[in-house]
């Protein structure tokens, strides 16, 4: 860990979401303004790798870029595609239990996409600006 980034690897468990928040807290300000929605879109990310992917693990990177004054979460898991999870488009809102992350996703950042590694994994990861 840097004062500017933090890379975590943590067991694909449902504590993750958590630990991922406390790796944030390690890089966000203490008067950074987009805290709160990178926690929310960070446990997102990490709870959406918990339940699609496989793997003991996955690896959590948060970078603050204090030029632009933005930041970037990163969730790294072993599963290569994305499931084909509903998103809240998919059916009515109210009778959703899950499905609204990549919503909030899309809603929230700057820019959030995925990037794979191959047959080995990918990236889910977002910006925020305005910190």
């Amino acid at each position: 860990m840097t004062g500017n980034s933090a890379v975590a690897t943590l067991p694909r468990h449902p504590r993750a979401a958590a630990q991922a928040r406390r790796v944030l807290e390690e890089v966000a300000p203490a008067d950074c303004t987009v805290a709160d929605t990178a926690a929310l879109l960070l446990s997102e990310v990490v709870s959406n790798a918990v339940r699609h992917a496989d793997g003991a693990a996955i690896e959590v990177a948060v970078a603050r870029d204090e030029a632009a004054g933005g930041i970037t979460g990163a969730v790294f898991d072993t599963e290569p595609g994305m499931s084909a999870g509903a998103r809240s488009g998919d059916e009515p809102v109210d009778e959703m239990e899950t499905g609204r992350g990549l919503d909030l996703l899309e809603a929230l950042a700057v820019s959030w996409g995925v990037t794979t590694v191959g047959d080995h994994g990918k990236w889910v990861w977002f910006q925020l600006s305005g910190y």
